[in-house]
Parts: structure tokens; C-alpha cells; sequence
């Protein structure tokens, strides 16, 4: 679902595909294999809409993330917002 560049220019894009892919959706399984690039706004971005649809009721799962993804989730201490803790 996420694509290869999680960058500043992407990041509103990254979340709007995730806000209509949880429309209406019980559970949203983000398939984030692909990610090879990605700054703080991608992340916030990741976060936001993550708070956002679990706000909602939606159970926000992982299918795959890149170890590029995990890596920087990490290191801005994001991990636990994005459910990979």
C-alpha cells in the first residue's frame, strides 16, 4: 500500500490513501514492505493517520514493514505510534 518514496512530497499523499483505504473499514492491514525513503514528515504523516483511523474504531495492522520504515520509526521514537513497538 505505501510506496517506495515516504518523503516530504509524498507525506499528504501517504495520508489520504491511508484515511480512504480505513473508510468504513474495521481493520486496515498497511503493507509498508516497499518503503525505501522516508524523512519526519512521512512519519508524521504515518502517525497522524494512524491516530487518526484508531481514533475511528479501525485496528491498524502491519503486513510488512521495510527495514528502512522500522529503522527510522525507531530512531525518532515513533515506534510505539505506529504499532511496531
Amino acid at each position: 500500500m505505501l510506496g517506495e518514496d515516504l518523503r516530504i512530497a509524498g507525506a499528504q499523499a501517504a495520508f489520504d490513501a491511508l484515511a480512504t483505504a480505513g473508510k468504513g473499514a474495521r481493520v486496515l492491514e498497511i503493507d509498508g514492505a516497499a518503503v525505501a525513503r522516508i524523512d519526519a514528515a512521512g512519519l508524521q504523516a504515518l502517525a497522524a493517520a494512524l491516530a487518526r483511523l484508531g481514533a475511528a474504531g479501525v485496528d491498524c495492522r502491519w503486513r510488512a514493514v521495510s527495514p528502512v520504515l522500522d529503522a527510522a520509526a525507531r530512531l525518532a521514537g515513533l515506534a510505539p505510534a505506529l504499532s511496531l513497538a
